[in-house]
């Protein structure tokens, strides 16, 4: 029975493992009789320089961000661990394992384990791509003032409501799938054109970890697909990605190919791909990362570079700190040039 427990433990350790790679941050824990409550509440301020060719662009901003988090699992006499997750947050950001504002369910034993809610699918969790840590270098927080960001893995639901299945890993081989009867984005839009609206989604996940010597080597591969509503004008999600990444203590060193296509674009023929790489050192206390993407469609291109890292200054206060160049390119327009330096500061317990 023991081994069965830590089985289900390990299922709820490894299953959501987050497209960012972060610290451990601090948490408020309540232990009862099988009961296991995590809190994390936070703020943080942030504040950007922006250099690009765009008039528009504020060469000077700032946001300021509240998040929240509470994770409760129970175990069963059985071995059966059962849990929820919910993950507030006042403004959508990509960088935070805390701020997805998700919320599931969840189910482990030693047969895999089962989600219901809003929450990232298999072709998003089991994906290996560019390492990047906290502000998220080419898929950061730089795209809240100016530039877009990478795709880094295969364009799929994001957070909406869906029903996932992740298997327990088998000598290193891992796989998911996911449901999801419809997923929106920018749902309230007047114009129709400019909303994303996806019915009967579905992803897959497949990943596999080996160690060699003293590296531990992984590879993943994903796809998503989903019907666009007509009323949107847009193409159907149709993306997958192959990834890799090697790992070696701290160090991570890792690289994707993703096809995009035509996915939700209004554009038959936009026909998007991108290359992404990049090598972070991740410590509990501090991490650095630089990660580098190029994409191409037949209207626009996209080159990025990033650097950036966080360092704990106590336990409960945080510096996160990223610089981004970025070039775009639009078939007949001039390229844009640009760089974002930010900076935030989070308060978190």
């Amino acid at each position: 029975m023991k081994n069965f427990c830590k089985i289900a433990a390990a299922l709820l350790c490894t299953a959501s493992v987050p497209a960012m790679a972060e610290p451990v941050l601090p948490e408020l824990r309540l232990q009862y009789e099988g009961l296991d409550l995590h809190l994390q509440v936070g703020v943080s301020g942030q504040g950007a320089i922006v250099d690009d060719d765009d008039r528009r662009t504020k060469d000077e901003d700032a946001q300021a961000d509240l998040f929240a988090r509470l994770n409760a699992d129970y175990t069963t006499a059985g071995g059966v661990l059962l849990g929820a997750n919910i993950e507030f947050n006042n403004r959508n950001r990509e960088t935070e394992s805390l701020e997805n504002g998700e919320i599931y369910a969840f189910a482990a034993t030693e047969y895999g384990r089962i989600e219901i809610g809003k929450q990232d699918g298999p072709a998003d969790v089991l994906a290996f791509h560019a390492p990047v840590a906290a502000l998220g270098q080419v898929r950061g927080d730089f795209a809240r003032y100016a530039g877009s960001q990478a795709l880094l893995s295969a364009v799929d639901t994001r957070d909406a409501f869906k029903i996932i299945y992740l298997t327990p890993p088998i000598s290193g081989l891992r796989g998911g799938v996911s449901y999801s009867p419809k997923a929106t984005v920018n749902g309230d839009a007047p114009d129709p054109r400019d909303r994303i609206v996806l019915r009967d989604a579905v992803e897959f996940g497949l990943q596999y970890v080996q160690p060699i010597g003293e590296w531990i080597v992984g590879f993943s591969g994903g796809y998503a697909s989903g019907e666009a509503d007509v009323i949107t004008q847009r193409a159907d999600l149709s993306s997958w990605s192959v990834g890799t990444e090697v790992r070696r203590g701290p160090l991570r060193i890792g690289a994707a190919y993703v096809d995009r296509g035509n996915s939700n674009r209004r554009e038959r023929n936009f026909d998007q791909w991108e290359i992404n790489g990049g090598i972070g050192w991740f410590e509990p206390r501090w991490g650095v990362s630089a990660s580098t993407a190029y994409s191409e469609a037949t209207t626009q291109s996209n080159r990025l570079l990033g650097i950036g890292g966080y360092y704990s200054i106590t336990r409960n206060i945080q510096i996160r700190s990223d610089i981004v160049q970025f070039r775009e390119g639009r078939l007949g327009r001039r390229d844009e040039d640009g760089v974002v330096a930010l900076i935030e500061l989070a308060l978190i317990i």
